[in-house]
């Protein structure tokens, strides 16, 4: 009886290290909060020719690759790399 029961406990936990194994591969994704970052006055972005696009509800993690958000001083806040 107690065999059966190691049994069971043994399969039920490589079950849950594969489920586990599984659930990982998926949550690599990249989840991003979506806000508006007042820090953003202007972005400019390799598809519109790097004009400069205004007003803007972004942050750097909700940019798309490549775009580049600006503060209004014209500083660079940072280059987005969202696919």
């Amino acid at each position: 009886m107690a065999f059966y029961k190691v049994g069971i406990l043994s399969l039920l936990l490589l079950s849950g290290v594969f489920l586990l194994g599984i659930q990982v591969e998926y949550t690599s994704a990249k989840s991003c909060l979506q806000f508006c970052d007042n820090e953003v006055a202007y972005m400019t972005c390799p598809s519109s020719r790097d004009e400069q696009i205004s007003p803007v509800c972004v942050n750097c993690c909700t940019a798309n690759e490549g775009c580049k958000l600006f503060r209004k001083n014209g500083s660079l806040i940072c280059t987005g790399t969202q696919d």
